[in-house]
């Protein structure tokens, strides 16, 4: 029997084969001796059947589509259950652990798990009239803690939740007294159940709160967020028609389309997320290592910060300008002003805790009386303002949150004394900063979960047994449910910059192309487009969008320097001469032009207009080296020996590649100095690595132009041949010299 049935039974109902889907699952149900799947999956062959023989009759049926749609969602439920039966014996992963572990408890159901928990509250809430109130808060606060991880832990692993299941997370929702971190942390466990095993209760769950009215923007973000990764997660499968009728009615909701707009940027910033880690990690911090010499001169005697200004030294400012840090660090700050998230690359590395090992707790909100937050910074009213202060910092996400924390446990008491004393030094004053700001919107809300989510998925110790959303690109707008949402102007348009800013350009022309059916034509837009595609090697099709932009806007110099680069690319010289002539007219000081002009020149064999542009080049930036190696080859071809050598000179002298010394080489050949024409082929192949096939590849497709009416046969294979022996004597030389 195979692992898995449930990519056959995918296949088997993707191609129609509804039939072949019923026989796979009812032999699976058979083999494991499920009767109930059995039972089931023969009453849906006979609807099916019955269904079959009315359409073959000719009978009209318009719900015939949702017929057979029930019929397929149910296929699946029961190929899940079968998948489950087969592993829940021996599968080593984290939720079939889970899932045996609460098979053998005598109290695990969802609905007793909660009742446990609230009375557990109840009994919490009056531990301050005990005769030890804060040993008997302790107690009950960490078998609280306990109840909210195994309730956790059972709503993810069950499948399916059943209808008193289901009544009892919602009551859990409904609850005023309930905590609003255990209301928040299982609008996860929902979701964690949802991406293993599609569950409609549960989406039915998210779909509630999220529209329960309870004025809760916390709840109702979540909920969003759990509700939007799910239906991307199935989106190849198809909703029941109750299901479908109630999205309908949230699709009627004032704040549906605005919510589902904010929280799809949430979503497509994760994307910049791992990009920023390889910045920070790759780029900034192994430089600012480089510096550190140099920033500790420019800081003299400096003792602490507070003693350091950049007015009094301004190397420091100067250090980080020039090395570049200064630019990339303002690119980070901007990124995380538009809510980017460049935190991951610290506080990934402080995820290692044993409280992390702890599933739930990756997704449980920060609050201040959790007893990992209370044994470090202990019951004080100090303790309790820098706890309060973490809670209120809109930096961190709150897995971050618990890291910082964390991390202060680690520090030796001295240290971690002075630096909590630091802490509540600047407490007050942070939080009442903080609470001059507005709350927390529902923008803020959805990207701190999308964060704590993100991480979860990148960072758990186990999580390569889940399946990740985040796995490919969240792109909503092409979730055939969700499209319509994102179908006006301004939604493409901010998606599609946001791509196209951040470099995703196939992402960015999918979206720029939707766009361009929604307003009228745009040269702009269309140099995107072009833009797109020439950045991913689609030269022609870059063409014809520039092209577009062009009949809107001939005087751009951009969008002409682009079909001028394009039309060279592509080998088209005549034209791509035709625009830079038309650039080097409206920016005659613009050397790149005539470098460039100068270049297809060549390609048309008009030597003396390419030379031309190369000595403009020259004589305008006499510092420039660009022009040294095309003036070389032009003289060369030209037949002007003489200043070809002096050039080739020149370029021999400043750090030569291998095409240099083969285009020496090429002079002294044509001039008759076989010998010298040796010595440079062999310094050529010496920087070529000592690749011979590429060596004679070069020199013969150059012998063509170099000599139309073909090279002696002879004198070609002796001057390679010497070539490639003196090559050889040149690298034992080299290596004895290692």
């Amino acid at each position: 029997m195979k692992e898995s049935i449930l990519q056959d039974i995918e296949r088997l109902l993707g191609n129609g084969r509804t039939t072949a889907a019923l026989d796979l699952v009812a032999n699976s149900a058979l083999g494991l001796g499920m009767s109930r799947e059995i039972d089931r999956v023969e009453r849906l062959r006979g609807d099916y059947e019955l269904m079959t023989r009315y359409a073959l009759d000719g009978f009209d049926d318009p719900a015939r589509g949702d017929m057979l749609a029930s019929i397929a969602g149910q296929i699946r439920d029961v190929a899940v259950s079968v998948e489950r039966a087969r592993k829940i014996d021996s599968a080593p992963t984290l939720y079939f652990n889970t899932l045996r572990y609460e098979r053998m408890q005598s109290d695990s159901a969802v609905g007793a798990l909660i009742t446990q928990y609230r009375q557990i509250n109840d009994r919490l809430t009056m531990a301050a009239l005990s005769d030890n109130p804060k040993q008997a808060s302790e107690t009950l606060l960490k078998q609280s803690e306990a109840a909210e991880k195994r309730i956790f832990n059972l709503v993810w692993i069950t499948y399916p939740l059943t209808v008193d299941d289901f009544s009892a997370i919602e009551g859990v929702f409904d609850d005023a007294g309930t905590p609003e971190h255990f209301k928040i942390l299982l609008v996860s466990a929902v979701l964690l159940g949802q991406l293993h095993y599609y569950d409609e209760r549960r989406l039915m769950l998210l779909m509630n709160l999220y529209a329960s009215g309870r004025k809760n923007d916390r709840l109702e973000v979540y909920a969003l967020c759990a509700l939007l990764l799910s239906m991307w997660n199935d989106r190849n499968r198809s909703m029941s028609r109750r299901m479908l009728d109630r999205f309908a009615a949230l699709t009627e909701l004032p704040q549906w389309n605005t919510d589902v707009k904010m929280a799809l940027m949430q979503f497509i910033r994760t994307r910049d997320t791992d990009r920023i880690n390889r910045k920070i990690t790759d780029e900034v911090i192994p430089r600012m290592m480089e510096l550190g010499p140099d920033l500790k001169k420019a800081m003299g005697d400096i003792k602490s910060l507070e003693d350091f200004s950049p007015e009094e030294n301004p190397e420091w400012e100067e250090i980080l300008e020039k090395s570049g840090i200064a630019d990339r660090m303002k690119e980070l700050q901007e990124m995380q002003e538009e809510g980017a998230d460049v935190m991951m690359a610290t506080f990934g590395k402080l995820k290692s805790f044993p409280f992390f090992n702890d599933l739930a707790n990756w997704f449980l909100p920060f609050h201040t009386s959790h007893s990992a937050v209370v044994d470090v910074v202990g019951d004080t009213l100090e303790g309790g303002l820098i706890a309060r202060t973490i809670a209120d910092s809109p930096v961190f996400c709150n897995s971050d949150k618990y890291s910082v924390v964390l991390s202060l446990s680690q520090m030796p008491t001295a240290q971690r004394s002075m630096m909590m004393s630091q802490l509540s030094g600047y407490a007050e004053q942070i939080m009442s900063a903080q609470q001059a700001t507005h709350p927390a919107t529902r923008e803020a809300i959805a990207n701190v979960y999308v964060k704590d989510l993100y991480r979860f998925f990148k960072l758990f110790r186990r999580s390569a047994e889940f399946p990740n959303p985040f796995e490919s690109p969240v792109n909503l707008i092409v979730h055939p449910m969700l499209a319509a949402v994102f179908d006006d102007e301004a939604t493409l348009s901010l998606v599609g910059e946001f791509y196209f800013k951040r470099h995703y350009f196939d992402d960015a022309f999918e979206i720029f192309d939707r766009l361009s059916f929604k307003m009228p034509p745009s040269a702009q837009l269309f140099q995107k487009m072009g833009y797109c595609l020439q950045s991913r090697g689609d030269i022609e099709g870059a063409l014809k969008f520039y092209e577009q932009s062009e009949l809107l806007n001939g005087d751009s110099r951009w969008t002409i320097k682009r079909i001028a680069a394009c039309h060279r690319a592509l080998g088209n010289h005549e034209s791509a001469a035709t625009y830079y002539e038309r650039l080097a007219a409206m920016t005659p000081d613009d050397l790149s032009v005539s470098l460039n002009l100068g270049h297809c020149y060549l390609a048309l064999r008009r030597y003396k207009d390419a030379m031309a542009q190369y000595y403009k080049v020259e004589f305008l930036d006499d510092k420039s080296r660009k022009a040294l190696r095309p003036l070389a080859w032009c003289n060369l071809l030209a037949g002007d020996y003489d200043k070809a050598r002096r050039y080739y000179d020149a370029v021999l002298a400043i750090d030569p590649s291998p095409t240099d010394f083969v285009n020496a080489g090429h002079l002294q050949l044509v001039t008759g100095h076989y010998r010298e024409a040796v010595e440079r082929y062999a310094s050529a192949i010496a920087a070529m690595n000592f690749d011979h096939g590429k060596f004679i590849s070069t020199f013969d497709d150059d012998v063509k132009t170099l000599f139309p009416s073909g090279l002696d046969k002879v004198m070609r294979n002796i001057v390679i041949d010497s070539a490639i022996s003196r090559a050889s004597t040149l690298g034992t030389a080299y290596n004895s010299k290692k």
